[in-house]
């Protein structure tokens, strides 16, 4: 369960696991509970359906570890996994099909915050594979905990993660240990969340990192659109 120290903005300072939030774990350490894994694009019939059996699979497993929020591109179905997972004895929770999500920015705010909005504020949200150019916004709309696996993911393609960009090594030699290198990167983009967040300048951050990648662009237009009164609701006025 998350320890929340202060906020700026949604995003939340605090302590898990006697980690500072927001953190950055091993994927391979992160133990989740046997679920059911549910493509992205489905029917919602089918997809409430695996919601059930995600629900059942979680009844008589070790709550310590990290239960998986199913339900598909449905923020109802997210949040009914998410609350029901939260009633099992839950505490952290992982949204699963992030790399869709990723490409999908106004489903990806949908679920986020709306689960976000619906579950206990002390429940820890987990999102894996996330790139670093990503990381500050979804810091900044209540995600706790970032992990490894991009990172590594990327180095087995012969790919360079930075804050802004990911760089094909076969044209760009600018590493001789891309994985060492992306985890670096990752490191480096999650000490300066959490600064920027000590500063109350997180958002100052995200629009910078929007101003250099159009997708991002389009994500922080979409959460100021769709989103404002969640913003408001933790900015400070001054």
């Amino acid at each position: 369960m998350l320890k929340i120290k202060a906020h700026d903005g949604p995003s939340r300072l605090g302590q898990w696991n006697n980690k500072d939030t927001p953190t950055l774990i091993d994927y391979k350490a992160m133990e989740t509970i046997k679920n059911i894994p549910t493509p992205f694009k489905i029917q919602e019939e089918i997809a409430e359906e695996y919601v059930e059996q995600t629900i059942q699979l979680a009844e008589n497993q070790d709550k310590n570890k990290v239960a998986v929020i199913q339900g598909a591109q449905y923020p109802q179905l997210r949040i009914k996994c998410a609350q029901e997972l939260e009633k099992l004895g839950y505490t952290t929770l992982a949204f699963a099909n992030t790399d869709e999500l990723q490409r999908n920015p106004e489903s990806l705010l949908d679920i986020i915050i709306q689960t976000r909005e619906n579950i206990n504020p002390n429940t820890t949200l987990y999102f894996p594979f996330a790139t670093t150019q990503i990381t500050p916004i979804l810091a900044y709309i209540g995600i706790d905990i970032f992990d490894t696996s991009r990172a590594i993911y990327e180095a087995k393609y012969n790919n360079l993660m930075t804050s802004t960009n990911i760089y094909p090594g076969k044209e760009y030699q600018l590493t001789d240990n891309l994985e060492q290198e992306n985890i670096k990167q990752i490191e480096f983009t999650i000490k300066e969340i959490r600064e920027n967040m000590k500063n109350k300048t997180l958002r100052n951050l995200t629009e910078q990192k929007a101003a250099t990648n159009p997708e991002l662009m389009t994500l922080h237009r979409l959460l100021d659109k769709n989103y404002q009164n969640y913003l408001l609701k933790y900015t400070q006025l001054y």
